[in-house]
């Protein structure tokens, strides 16, 4: 089995001691949730997986400062490379700044080059919009989309080792409507992703963050499953009006076993205020 940790919108500022939304201060929250991965690594390993990938889904930064990403780089050293654990990023709405590509450049994922540990696949799209970069709605890239299909389609073919191969798509923002005040913040060409997921068989999962909430859906013909992701500092209330919820930082722990099964664990991690 491979462990798969998913942590979401960060949203770190260049003042460490700057707080947002409900007091908490992107930094140490994030801090928080990482020391806590960090434990759930070690326990994983103890179980016996195979192998463990941390994968962060967009909105990195929250004020395009490249301070942000310099704090988040130290953070990920610290606890997630000090383990030799290997970390993925994808772009979100905030991330639209040349920061995330020259600081990140050896960690981005992409859609045609997925990770591919044991029988599955680890697909990014990076759903920035190309023309609002102060916009937080994103934009699906057909590239990315075919990018997918290429890689599926060749896959299936070859039926490596004649062992079957799985698929998961990760990008930042959701692909179904939320019903919440969220979805003013939406994700244009939503529909190639739906008509992705209902052509190939193979992709077993998807997952996003954006909306600071484990919401669960099913996508497309097949029903393919969707994962929301807690954000790491504050979360949004999923209602019709603008509002947070009083939920702790969180992140996601998923179990990718080899017959195509996806397990899923949302972890919240307890802020103290500074």
């Amino acid at each position: 089995m491979i462990t798969l940790i998913q942590i979401s919108d960060c949203h770190l500022l260049k003042d460490k001691d700057k707080s947002g939304y409900d007091g908490i201060a992107p930094f140490y929250a994030l801090e928080g949730v990482l020391r806590d991965v960090s434990q759930t690594l070690k326990g994983a390993r103890s179980l016996s997986a195979d192998s463990a990938i941390v994968l962060v889904t967009g909105d990195i930064s929250g004020d395009n400062s490249k301070e942000s990403y310099i704090h988040f780089l130290s953070l990920m050293k610290q606890y997630i490379e000090a383990q030799g654990v290997s970390w993925f990023a994808i772009a979100g709405n905030h991330d639209n700044n040349v920061h995330f590509d020259t600081l990140l450049t050896d960690h981005i994922l992409t859609a045609g080059s997925p990770i591919h540990s044991a029988n599955w696949l680890i697909h990014g799209c990076d759903t920035r919009h190309p023309y609002d970069k102060h916009g937080a709605g994103g934009s699906v890239k057909q590239q990315d989309v075919i990018a997918i299909e290429k890689v599926c389609d060749a896959n299936q073919a070859a039926q490596i080792l004649h062992r079957p191969l799985f698929h998961i798509v990760a990008l930042h923002h959701h692909v179904l409507p939320s019903q919440s005040w969220m979805d003013k913040h939406a994700l244009a060409g939503a529909e190639y992703i739906e008509a992705l997921v209902s052509r190939q068989s193979g992709i077993k999962a998807v997952l996003h963050g954006h909306v600071h909430s484990p919401i669960r859906q099913h996508i497309g013909e097949r029903g393919t499953p969707s994962y929301g992701c807690p954000s790491s500092c504050w979360q949004w209330a999923m209602q019709e009006t603008f509002g947070t919820s009083e939920e702790s930082p969180g992140y996601q722990q998923f179990t990718l076993c080899y017959d195509g099964t996806v397990e899923v664990n949302v972890r919240r991690v307890a802020y103290k205020k500074h």
